[in-house]
């Protein structure tokens, strides 16, 4: 099999990833990432159908892109990505997006732990129980499994996680918590997506079926901070910071 990185996955940016005034919406970037990691993981023998055998999953604790370059409509990306470290409960995993011509257009990092799908509890055995290659200590960019924010938050709206939310591991997908932020946008901020040159997103606590929660915003100079809070579980389910170009 060829070095982990050195394996490329072409997508595509489709009409939906767009909004009307033709800026990459901010989860696009989760959807992208999404599909090439269930694709390299499936080369690799590490997808959900061979981890579910031990009875764990892949679970994704924080995601961080710094976007090069606005992605355009049905722009061909060449992605590519990597196991890049392991520590205590977290796996450290790179990513890359590029033009045809080899341009950067947006690249980050990820941290995911395994988690006990009976328990529903972090995996922390130093071995897993299943082949895992050694990682490929080379970092695109500074990151973080966890980040706090001091905002004062303004509640924007509630909602109760509907069917359609919820994934095969019974909980709410990741990429649907960068549709909730995006739905809490003004007209002004939609515009100013193709400025966008970083989003850090922290899951703290799992959305489950029937739990209600609301979204918390506040604004200060060039960024956007965005609470979940469970409302059910009484916790913060997930941090989102985005930072614009002045």
């Amino acid at each position: 099999m060829k070095v982990e990185k050195e394996q490329i996955y072409e997508l595509q940016s489709t009409v939906s990833y767009l909004n009307q005034y033709n800026q990459l919406k901010p989860y696009a970037y989760q959807v992208l990432f999404e599909q090439m990691a269930e694709r390299h993981l499936f080369n690799l023998d590490l997808n959900v159908d061979a981890t579910m055998k031990y009875g764990l999953a892949w679970t994704l604790i924080s995601m961080t892109v710094e976007v090069e370059t606005p992605i355009e409509k049905g722009m061909n990306l060449y992605g590519s990505t990597w196991y890049s470290q392991h520590r205590g409960p977290y796996y450290r995993r790179e990513l890359l997006f590029k033009d045809p011509h080899g341009n950067v257009m947006f690249q980050g990092t990820t941290h995911s732990v395994l988690l006990d799908i009976e328990k529903r509890s972090v995996f922390r055995k130093k071995e897993v129980p299943f082949p895992m290659h050694e990682p490929t200590e080379l970092f695109l960019i500074e990151s973080s499994p966890n980040f706090k924010m001091k905002e004062s938050f303004e509640l924007v709206s509630d909602q109760i996680v509907q069917p359609s939310f919820i994934d095969c591991l019974g909980h709410v997908n990741n990429c649907r918590y960068g549709e909730f932020v995006y739905d809490t946008f003004t007209d002004e901020e939609q515009k100013m997506l193709s400025s966008l040159k970083r989003m850090d997103i922290n899951f703290l606590s799992e959305l489950r079926p029937d739990d209600r929660f609301t979204m918390r915003k506040a604004v200060r100079e060039n960024c956007l901070f965005f609470q979940g809070y469970n409302n059910t579980k009484d916790d913060v389910s997930f941090n989102i910071v985005m930072i614009f170009d002045k």
